[in-house]
């Protein structure tokens, strides 16, 4: 189950799905559960279905103002109309859509593939459907294994209104991308070998910007959270350390040891929120 950023009152839950189902969108309305002691029944009748798809869905992001929601599934990227429920492709492929970010913008959406490309994908065309045909566009594929003499796909297919020079490529499936608000041209991604790098989307084919050692990943989908101030980022590791770096320098500034299992999301509190809940204690 993934739960989307939103506004307020209302949270947006995806389902992954199984092999007899596919995945599903949810919107809840935390309005009377705010209000009331949280029940079965209350809860029930505030959580409202906006789409089912015939596919895994492994990750969804949603613009600030709560509309809409983009979802990654084992398909490809697609865009959900959260007041109507009508659904849009935006991105077509054989490699799961691992994860999304919408950047600030609202225009733009990166979508991290179990192939390990993140592709930026234009969301502000209008869109026809959910059959809608899509351009197809043929990406370099840059080999994991370089051994001379073995031979490795160098192109993949995708399908969509994607900018390919903007397509990079990690070493291995993408587990986290995350845009930074204070300029939306640069965002963080982490793929699951444990790399860490920081891009820019103005030059991004000349490589990252920044490089963060010290992470320890194999297999898992872990989640990077970046401080509200955006100096610092966190994050969970296979050895269930718990470590910080600094965005701009790159150095590891904490490593500790805090659990006895690995944290596979992490998060700060918002100052907004904070600052909220000091005024209300002067109201006490």
């Amino acid at each position: 189950m993934t739960v989307l950023a939103s506004r307020m009152l209302y949270n947006r839950v995806s389902t992954l799905g199984a092999e007899d189902r596919g995945g599903s969108l949810f919107v809840i309305n935390l309005t009377e559960l705010l209000d009331f002691r949280p029940n079965r029944s209350i809860l029930r009748r505030n959580i409202d279905e906006v789409a089912t798809f015939n596919c895994t869905v492994w990750t969804a992001d949603c613009r600030s103002d709560g509309s809409p929601a983009v979802i990654g599934t084992n398909l490809g990227a697609a865009l959900v109309d959260l007041e109507t429920g009508v659904k849009s492709w935006l991105l077509r492929g054989k490699s799961d859509v691992l994860a999304q970010q919408l950047v600030h913008s609202g225009n733009l959406v990166l979508c991290g593939l179990r192939n390990g490309a993140i592709v930026t994908v234009d969301v502000h065309e209008k869109r026809e459907g959910f059959s809608a045909r899509h351009a197809s566009h043929r990406i370099r594929h840059s080999p994991l294994d370089s051994t001379p003499g073995k031979s490795s796909e160098k192109w993949f297919k995708l399908s969509g209104n994607i900018h390919p020079y903007h397509t990079i490529k990690m070493p291995s499936s993408i587990a986290c991308l995350v845009s930074l608000q204070f300029d939306d041209q640069y965002f963080l991604a982490s793929s699951m070998d444990g790399t860490v790098k920081l891009y820019d989307h103005r030059i991004i084919q000349r490589g990252a910007v920044q490089t963060y050692e010290g992470n320890v990943n194999s297999h898992t989908r872990l989640q990077l959270g970046v401080d509200p101030s955006e100096r610092f980022f966190i994050s969970g590791g296979e050895d269930c350390n718990l470590r910080l770096w600094s965005i701009k320098s790159g150095e590891l500034l904490f490593e500790d040891k805090l659990t006895n299992t690995v944290t596979p999301t992490v998060c700060w509190q918002k100052a907004e929120a904070f600052k909220g809940l000091q005024d209300e204690r002067q109201k006490l």
